[in-house]
């Protein structure tokens, strides 16, 4: 299965999750699959691997993996609602990002 393919079915699997994500190409070998700051997994059609959201035991960033779609979103849904938690959308921004984006007359959300 081609990185795209792998990426595009694990999108479908975290959506089956309420996991919102979206596909972008890394190079010609791999793709990522962002879900939120500082979660992104990233395949290259064999392998979905992904930094989780919390320390090892020796105080480092600890890279997981799975080889199927339906494992990876499994196990990524739970860290997708650790980092929602621990680092959630500042709604009083927006507003301004509306603004930013749309203009100055946008209304806020």
């Amino acid at each position: 299965m081609s990185a795209w393919q792998m990426a595009e079915r694990l999108r479908v699997e975290l959506a089956r999750h309420n996991v919102p994500s979206y596909v972008c190409p890394l190079s010609d070998r791999r793709v990522a699959v962002s879900l939120w700051r500082g979660l992104v997994a990233r395949t290259d059609g064999e392998i979905i691997w992904w930094t989780v959201p919390h320390l090892s035991r020796s105080g480092r960033a600890l890279c997981t993996f799975a080889f199927s779609p339906v494992a990876a979103a499994e196990r990524i849904s739970v860290h997708y609602r650790q980092v929602r938690a621990r680092d959630p959308e500042p709604a009083e921004l927006l507003p301004e990002l509306t603004r930013a984006t749309l203009g100055p007359g946008a209304a806020p959300l």
